[in-house]
């Protein structure tokens, strides 16, 4: 999404939706204020914030969605968007400052800059929805997103490069937006890969991590994991996430209640993952079971990966050898092929425990393998042959759910000619 100024204008103002983009409660006309998701601070520092930019591209028309930078803006409740813009946009603000100076930023600064990414990930996603006028209504908002998933930021800051402007990328495909999973984003200066996904870095963390998640058949939104075994060591091949010359900052996140439903509690809560914990969480009684936990911060900034148990410390931000939107970009996708897609489940579990391959989840998966496939062939990384193999699949499990479809409509009859 870079802002090259060529294209249509959109009308101004927000998207119509009545709901705080933060929280989800309904807001009045007299208490609803404007939170813009890119922030007019980010818009200001990077050039003209009434500049046409480019949103995405439309996924029906396939043309190229645009509107003034300062006119991509939602509905929030006054709570909400005076609590953000005092705490987060501030630290943030401050963080993304120092970044592009070439500065070093303290740990305190790291959460605040991956709260951020979440934050603006996630309110894009919220946009594009108003966009596309999808006609659910989202489940979560951006206040329920925030640090509870596995988070990775991959960055690289050019001291030397003096030039102004923003660009996001990889926004354009089902991963996205069906997952919120990662995007890329350039602030002047700094090129940023932000990735999202349950469990994505906790087998390099050290922590419990899923083998295989799985939809549970009678609320298909929720997820139940087969875990693998693990040793909590930290990792040091993290080979898929590393651009050559950036500096990597992550955390693992869980939610507590999910450890005691799957059994797992003594597997998260342990002598092994107590120190790592950014904050001991307190268990009283059963409600405290409902808060999510992070790890401490994980950083290559020292040459080898490591916690960092002191949140003065100081984490410095080198430059990518292929300092490039798209190298970024194409990295981007490939950590969706490597390490997003395999998670995504293709299978249920029922009540009792069977587990069963569904058609409509498979499709899904497919369709977003495929479409993966094709934006990195796109960007000179195509396999051809994966690809193949890919669309043969696709075509089966698709002809399978028409002949399903076909049965339970009672179009699909015997062949009656002898």
């Amino acid at each position: 999404m870079a802002d090259d100024g060529k294209h249509g204008r959109l009308s101004a103002g927000g998207f119509g939706w009545s709901n705080c983009v933060f929280c989800g409660k309904p807001v009045g006309k007299a208490a609803r204020s404007r939170e813009h998701i890119l922030p007019m601070w980010l818009l200001r520092a990077t050039g003209d914030p009434n500049r046409l930019i480019k949103i995405e591209t439309d996924p029906i028309t396939g043309k190229d969605v645009c509107r003034p930078a300062s006119t991509f803006h939602f509905p929030a409740c006054q709570p909400c968007n005076e609590h953000y813009g005092k705490t987060l946009e501030v630290r943030a603000k401050k963080a993304i400052e120092t970044l592009i100076a070439g500065k070093s930023l303290e740990v305190s600064q790291c959460y605040s800059l991956l709260d951020w990414l979440d934050k603006v990930r996630v309110g894009l996603w919220l946009g594009y929805n108003m966009l596309h006028k999808e006609q659910f209504a989202p489940r979560f908002r951006i206040s329920q997103r925030l640090g509870t998933k596995d988070r990775v930021a991959i960055v690289s800051v050019d001291p030397q490069d003096h030039s102004k402007g923003f660009a996001f990328g990889g926004l354009d495909n089902q991963i996205f937006r069906t997952s919120q999973a990662g995007m890329f984003i350039r602030i002047n200066n700094a090129r940023i890969l932000s990735v999202s996904f349950d469990g994505v870095i906790s087998r390099f963390a050290g922590m419990p991590y899923p083998k295989e998640l799985l939809a549970l058949s009678n609320d298909p939104d929720r997820l139940s994991a087969i875990m693998a075994p693990r040793d909590y060591r930290l990792k040091q091949n993290w080979k898929e996430f590393v651009i050559p010359g950036t500096t990597v900052i992550a955390q693992a996140c869980f939610w507590l209640g999910n450890c005691v439903e799957q059994g797992n509690f003594y597997s998260f809560i342990n002598q092994n993952t107590l120190p790592r914990l950014r904050k001991i969480p307190k268990l009283r009684k059963p409600a405290d079971l409902n808060q999510f936990v992070q790890t401490q911060l994980i950083s290559n900034a020292t040459g080898v990966f490591c916690y960092h148990l002191n949140k003065r410390k100081r984490i410095r931000f080198m430059r990518a050898k292929d300092n490039t939107d798209f190298n970024f970009v194409k990295t981007l996708y490939s950590l969706f092929s490597q390490r997003v897609l395999p998670l995504n489940p293709t299978r249920v579990i029922d009540p009792d425990g069977t587990k069963r391959g569904i058609v409509l989840l498979e499709m899904l998966w497919l369709e977003k393998a495929t479409q993966i496939v094709l934006r990195l062939r796109e960007m000179g990384m195509g396999d051809e042959r994966l690809l193949s193999e890919l669309v043969d699949e696709l075509q089966k499990v698709c002809r399978i759910h028409e002949e399903s479809v076909a049965n339970h409509q009672g179009t699909c009859v015997l062949d009656a000619t002898p």
